[in-house]
């Protein structure tokens, strides 16, 4: 990891307060921070959440390539750096701990890129979710019945100001890279008006944070440099298509053509393999606004309660090898969504599964921050305004730089006097903090909590409600498996197990998990070919549960607490490298290259496609099965069993 420039506006670790856990992905964890805001001068400043790099993803992050992003706001005009600060979750600060780049600050997600999800089994509202554009890639049934309005004009007009936004950031010098529905927040009120998060994950002047991945199915050809002006140009007709044909992997041009053959036109152009001939977002946000008043300004109305379950949902990321002889393009398979619950028993709550998203970690914490200027090591970062330049603000006095931040760590969580009497025994409620680990040794409705290590079976402390003993407080805390009440204190501690079987007994649809010898600990990790994605999570150990869902192909048992059956069952689908893996007889495909760089795309139409598949074995490099037929071939060799050879002839 190369050093960060001294000049950066950095914030230590240690002058951190933070609160309850966001979210958690493959590159490392999000919380709240309770004691600092930034771009005060803005409605009183905006609310702070700080995102940790695991330990894995520090090795290598270029610190160098964070701490240009954090300063280019003050690079900028004053109209660009407003702008981007406005429309983008940019890096407001870095963060060090013991001088070391360990991650950064953000503002959380404004809350008009939220919504709140309505229940698909009746009229009951849920939990505030971030809009991402995931959600649009659906029927228009689901759409509507999950609390959603969204006219046809609304995805027209969403599609131009993304079309704007991309056309500024390459102007700046800034390639989204990763630029797919789970990255993309939208809101229509007042007006459409789309906000990009996981933007330390962008290329800037062509460096990179961390190295460049992509998602499934939103992945450009082989051999393609990533994170490009060409490459957001091709994703950027891949979300166009699917936009309009309420699909997660469609790219069938039909319904984008029957709004406007013109549209359809530039979408055929953006999905061609010279990068050249792509049109740019500038010539896109034309075309757009030029079709949005013959678009539908009228949002299809909610189906009726209870009547329809979800749509399968699309993909996400994932890594290992490949061989093939002459065969497979990008796609990947289009696995489903569930919504799954933790079961309940006494002072064990229900938790409903969070928001499907691979990027989860940014979760509502993902956000955008004014530049900080620079500061002394040993001081916060200022985010103000200035004169001379309202979002790139000059050095000048840091003693007020944030509100409430401690001049002495110790006052940073104070104790209940309650709990302070020289007589009275020791209350782990009473004195937790968030990030505090407990063993629970009690029995039945009662808890025991014992102060212990965050170690494999113990619970740690990811939020404390006050003022409350309702222990359903902790329903909508990420992670929150058990929560725990004090009358005493009038607080409930919302807990998180430490399964024995890995931080994948935490996972959501959606996510993707990989143990590499099958069993043992299993993680989340980063979507890519060879682990797997989340199809489905269910309570207890029947996988038969599994087998109606749409690729399925493995199951996993993370365990839970001993004191009832709270195990989890994952049902999971292979990331195969493309639309080979889940290929049928006689389905037909489309072929791109050759050799090592060929792959396959199921089209959805053999009016389309070059090829059809003539046979599908379970055996690795089976070349005399097909015959005189073309084969293509992978295994990830901890799971050889899910290997495939797929023998095709052309059409």
């Amino acid at each position: 990891m190369s050093a960060t420039p001294a000049s950066t506006p950095a914030v230590e670790y240690g002058a951190l307060t933070l609160g309850r856990r966001l979210g958690q992905g493959g590159q490392g964890t999000v919380h709240e921070v309770t004691n600092k805001k930034i771009n005060k001068s803005v409605g009183g400043g905006w609310e702070v959440a700080y995102k940790e790099y695991s330990a894995t993803v520090l090795s290598g992050l270029d610190a160098v390539a964070l701490a240009a992003q954090v300063d280019l706001p003050r690079t900028l005009n004053a109209a660009d750096s407003r702008w981007l600060c406005d429309s983008t979750a940019w890096p407001a600060a870095v963060v060090r701990r013991n001088g070391t780049t360990c991650g950064l600050l953000m503002r959380l997600v404004p809350d008009r890129f939220q919504f709140t999800l309505r229940s698909l089994a009746g009229p009951s509202a849920g939990d505030r979710r971030l809009a991402n554009l995931e959600y649009l890639l659906n029927d228009d049934a689901y759409v509507a019945g999950i609390g959603l309005a969204v006219s046809e004009r609304d995805r027209v007009l969403l599609l131009a100001d993304l079309a704007s936004t991309l056309d500024r950031l390459h102007r700046i010098g800034i390639a989204v890279g990763d630029l797919s529905p789970k990255n993309l927040l939208f809101t229509t009120d007042p007006s459409p008006e789309c906000f990009l998060i996981d933007c330390d994950a962008m290329r800037l002047h062509g460096a990179t944070v961390l190295p460049q991945a992509e998602t499934p199915d939103w992945q450009v050809a082989a051999g393609e440099e990533k994170a490009t002006r060409f490459s957001d140009s091709h994703k950027f007709a891949l979300l166009a298509v699917r936009l309009f044909a309420r699909d997660q992997t469609s790219t069938d041009l039909a319904a984008l053509a029957a709004l406007s053959p013109q549209l359809a036109g530039l979408a055929r152009a953006g999905l061609g393999r010279d990068p050249a001939r792509r049109p740019t977002p500038a010539v896109w946000a034309e075309q757009l606004t030029a079709a949005a008043p013959s678009a539908s300004p009228t949002p299809p109305k909610p189906p009726h309660p209870g009547k329809r379950r979800p749509k399968p949902r699309g993909p996400a990321r994932g890594t290992t090898s490949r061989t093939s002889h002459t065969g497979p393009s990008a796609q990947s398979p289009t696995p489903a969504k569930v919504t799954a619950l933790n079961v309940t028993q006494g002072r064990v709550v229900a938790l409903v599964a969070a928001l499907i998203a691979v990027v989860v970690f940014l979760g509502v914490g993902a956000s955008n921050g004014d530049d900080p200027s620079p500061v002394d090591p040993d001081s916060s970062s200022r985010i103000e305004e200035s004169a001379s330049h309202p979002w790139a603000p000059e050095p000048d006095d840091l003693s007020d730089v944030y509100s409430a931040t401690p001049e002495d760590p110790a006052d940073e969580y104070p104790a209940d006097e309650e709990t302070e009497t020289p007589s009275a025994a020791p209350d782990p409620v009473g004195e937790a903090d968030i990030g505090s680990c407990f063993f629970d040794e009690g029995a039945g409705t009662d808890a025991d909590l014992v102060e212990t290590d965050c170690t494999a079976g113990a619970f740690e402390v990811v939020d404390i409600q006050h003022d409350t003993t309702d222990l359903d407080s902790c329903d909508d805390v990420v992670d929150s498996d058990m929560s725990v009440s004090s009358a005493t204190h009038d607080l409930v501690l919302c807990l998180s197990y430490h399964s024995p079987g890995g931080g994948a007994y935490h996972a959501e649809q959606g996510d993707c998990v990989y143990g590499a010898d099958g069993s043992g600990s299993w993680d989340t990790e980063s979507c890519e070919t060879g682990n797997f994605k989340v199809l489905a999570v269910y309570s207890g150990s029947d996988e038969s549960k599994c087998d109606t869902w749409p690729h399925y192909n493995y199951w996993k048992r993370v365990s839970g607490p001993a004191d009832a059956d709270r195990d989890v069952l994952l049902c999971l689908s292979m990331n195969y490298p493309d639309a080979a893996g889940y290929a049928e007889l006689r389905q037909c495909l489309l072929k791109s290259g050759t050799g090592d760089g060929m792959s396959f795309t199921n089209t959805g139409s053999c009016s389309s496609s070059n090829v059809v598949v003539t046979g599908r074995t379970g055996s690795y490099r089976a070349a005399s099965f097909c015959g005189d037929n073309g084969w293509t071939t992978w295994k990830n060799p901890d799971f050889p069993e899910l290997a495939y050879t797929v023998c095709f002839r052309r059409r």
